[in-house]
């Protein structure tokens, strides 16, 4: 789980000039941080897989523009097959890269500090991976995302589906507590089946909850991979 600075700008910003993808789908790293950003070199050097299904354009909100589109179809195809986690955040009408994590530790899950300093001006989206043998569908914790003020989506690549929350703005704690309560609440009454039944029936309460059920501009969207 990410902690959150809130926007100090005592800070020097470190990636004014953000990262970038060219017109070919290729990383532009500012020179400043090519020894740096160490997770960034990291997940650079990440295998890319032609092989598995992509993510398109047409899976994505009308706002990604091309480069984003590019980015996130790159993520899903340098994380499927990783046991661990990976996170960037970026700007989905530049495709800048703003925050990158790569969580290749003894557990393999984020917990990592961002400030929102940086977002300031941005389009903000995140994605990241969650690995098999885990849950495709959002977590409790991932619903973090109604805490940041700047960030309008929250994409998560599963190892089956890929799933896009939207929550613009920030929300209410009691808002933020119950979902994460209902979260936890659908996933223990998942873990009474089967493995595959598991995922499906969890990601589909959490779908009907937070599409018919909660009615403060947050939607859920489950894509299949093709």
């Amino acid at each position: 789980m990410l902690s959150i600075k809130k926007n100090f700008k005592t800070y020097s910003c470190l990636i004014n000039n953000a990262l970038k993808i060219d017109d070919r789908g290729a990383f532009v790293l500012p020179f400043e941080l090519r020894l740096k950003d160490q997770e960034f070199l990291k997940y650079c050097h990440l295998d890319v897989d032609w092989d598995i299904p992509s993510v398109s354009s047409e899976d994505l909100p009308e706002e990604f523009d091309q480069k984003a589109v590019k980015l996130v179809d790159l993520f899903r195809r340098k994380t499927a097959n990783i046991p661990y986690e990976c996170m960037l955040f970026f700007d989905y009408k530049t495709g800048e890269i703003i925050y990158c994590f790569v969580e290749d530790n003894l557990d393999g899950k984020i917990r990592e500090e961002i400030n929102e300093f940086y977002f300031e001006g941005k389009n903000v989206a995140s994605i990241h991976n969650h690995p098999k043998g885990f849950l495709s569908a959002p977590s409790g914790k991932n619903f973090q995302i109604l805490e940041i003020e700047n960030e309008d989506y929250e994409l998560i690549c599963g190892h089956d589906e890929f799933w896009i929350l939207e929550a613009k703005g920030v929300f209410d704690k009691e808002i933020v507590e119950e979902i994460r309560e209902k979260a936890q609440f659908f996933y223990f009454h998942s873990i009474n089946f089967e493995k595959n039944a598991e995922n499906k029936i969890y990601g589909d309460s959490l779908l009907k909850y937070i599409n018919n059920k909660v009615k403060n501009n947050i939607k859920l969207i489950k894509v299949r991979y093709h």
